[in-house]
C-alpha cells in the first residue's frame, strides 16, 4: 500500500498506535509462535518513539484540561461548557496514560527486560 492510497484517518492511526506493528505470537504452531516472538522483538525498536508521541499527546490533554478548569471557574455564566471540556480532555490524559503504560511494558517485556 502505498503512502497516497493511505485514508487521513489510517495515517493518524498509524502515527499513535504502535501495535499495528507486531505479530500475534500466541497463535500457530510452535515455529509461527518463535517466528512472531522475533519479529515482534525486532519491531521493539520503534517503541520509543510511540513514547515519546503518547508523552506528548499527555502533556496536551493535561494542558487542556487544567486550562478548561480554569475557564470554567472564572466564566460562571458558560462553566458547564468547560467542565464537560475540561472531563473530556482529563478522560483523554486517562487514556494516554494507560497506553504509555502499555507500550513501556510492551518494550520492557521484548528487551527481555521482564522475564
Amino acid at each position: 500500500m502505498r503512502r497516497d492510497d493511505i485514508s487521513l484517518a489510517l495515517l493518524v492511526f498509524r502515527y499513535l498506535w504502535p501495535f499495528w506493528l507486531f505479530k500475534d505470537a500466541s497463535r500457530g504452531d510452535a515455529y509461527a509462535r518463535a517466528a512472531a516472538y522475533q519479529h515482534n522483538r525486532r519491531q521493539r525498536v520503534y517503541l520509543p518513539a510511540y513514547l515519546a508521541k503518547w508523552l506528548l499527546v499527555c502533556a496536551l490533554t493535561l494542558t487542556f484540561t487544567m486550562h478548561f478548569e480554569t475557564l470554567a471557574a472564572d466564566m460562571k455564566n458558560m462553566s458547564t461548557v468547560f467542565d464537560y471540556l475540561a472531563a473530556g480532555a482529563g478522560i483523554g490524559f486517562t487514556f494516554g496514560i494507560c497506553v504509555l503504560m502499555k507500550i513501556g511494558y510492551v518494550y520492557l517485556y521484548l528487551s527481555g527486560q521482564m522475564h
